[in-house]
């Protein structure tokens, strides 16, 4: 079975990481992106939310 991680973001979609031909239980090779992916995401939420507080904070 061929694997793909894809992250699709609001202007394109990006691929994280490709397993062609898994066989058997793969959950072990793809659970460390699937980690990864959540932590990026967690780091992009808060990279986010301090841009917007700067921009605020330089409206004021």
């Amino acid at each position: 079975m061929d694997v793909t991680a894809r992250l699709g973001l609001v202007s394109m979609e990006v691929i994280l990481a490709n397993w062609p031909g898994l066989k058997g239980d793969w959950s072990q090779t793809v659970h460390p992106t699937v980690y990864e992916v959540i932590d990026l995401h967690a780091a992009l939420s808060v990279a986010t939310d301090a841009l917007h507080l700067a921009n605020r904070l330089a409206d004021s």
